[in-house]
């Protein structure tokens, strides 16, 4: 018991309650999202997380949060997802996620919190335009959109901007490609896991904080899941386009903001 209060107390060490509480708000707002929406957590959790640790240490968070709301949704996914642009994406992301992982910890935390905002605001304006391909992708390009994917998973903890514009541009059925854009991210959890762990960025903090802070998003992901069809998909889905798009504007005037002082 107390070799769990000593582990506990050194994962929030140095934040203060307001700080905790803006983390906990933000955490179930981004898993009411992905709840509602299979993508987006991410996308809030790393640059929201940033403003007060090193992303070096936010990283491995969001792979294990990913993971353990990623499992609870794996009967959807299994039925709907679709497997053969899966597999080729997988392939990709497991070249790209090593090569991510490696930049972050060799990279000044600055940067990367500036990478992480301007990825957020990218995605975020790409995702509002709502570019629509023709068709889909050949094997080759399949993976390669998977090798971008991964490389910014491992390099800035957000698995899978580049899987979420090919999806939601596809002409495939909006349910196909929400649990093909959720299997993504699992296995790309997974995969930066192992990798993380490999590299000793997976350590006791990063696992206390992630359980710690699991239960708000299991519970704000349930309820996401829960509005899923029962709202207009198009109306939240720019709702959460523009709170990432805040969310990264914030992250990258604070980069701004500490560069100038």
């Amino acid at each position: 018991m107390y070799v769990a209060v000593d582990l506990i107390v050194s994962a929030v060490e140095g934040l203060s309650p307001s700080v905790l509480a803006f983390c906990l708000v933000a955490m179930f707002i981004a898993a009411f999202i992905r709840g509602f929406t299979g993508f987006g957590s991410s996308l809030m959790w790393v640059p929201s997380l940033s403003l007060v640790l090193p992303p070096v240490a936010v990283v491995p968070i969001t792979f294990l949060l990913e993971v353990l709301i990623s499992l609870q949704l794996a009967p959807t996914i299994r039925k709907e997802a679709d497997w053969p642009s899966l597999w080729r994406i997988w392939i990709g992301a497991l070249v790209g996620v090593p090569i991510g992982l490696a930049l972050i910890a060799s990279v000044p935390a600055d940067i990367t919190r500036a990478a992480v905002a301007l990825t957020v605001i990218v995605a975020a304006v790409i995702l509002w335009r709502g570019t629509r391909l023709s068709g889909t992708f050949s094997t080759p390009a399949t993976a390669g959109v998977g090798a971008a994917a991964g490389f910014l998973t491992g390099a800035v903890g957000i698995p899978g901007p580049p899987v979420f514009l090919y999806y939601l541009s596809t002409p495939l059925d909006i349910r196909v490609a929400r649990a093909s854009i959720m299997a993504y991210i699992l296995g790309a959890g997974i995969l930066g896991c192992v990798f993380a762990s490999m590299r000793g960025m997976l350590d006791g903090d990063a696992v206390v904080r992630a359980l710690l802070l699991f239960p708000i998003v299991l519970v704000g992901t349930y309820l996401g899941s829960r509005a899923f069809g029962k709202a207009d998909p198009e109306r939240a889905r720019r709702w959460a386009l523009v709170v990432l798009i805040v969310m990264g504007a914030t992250l990258l005037f604070r980069v701004l903001y500490t560069a100038f002082q």
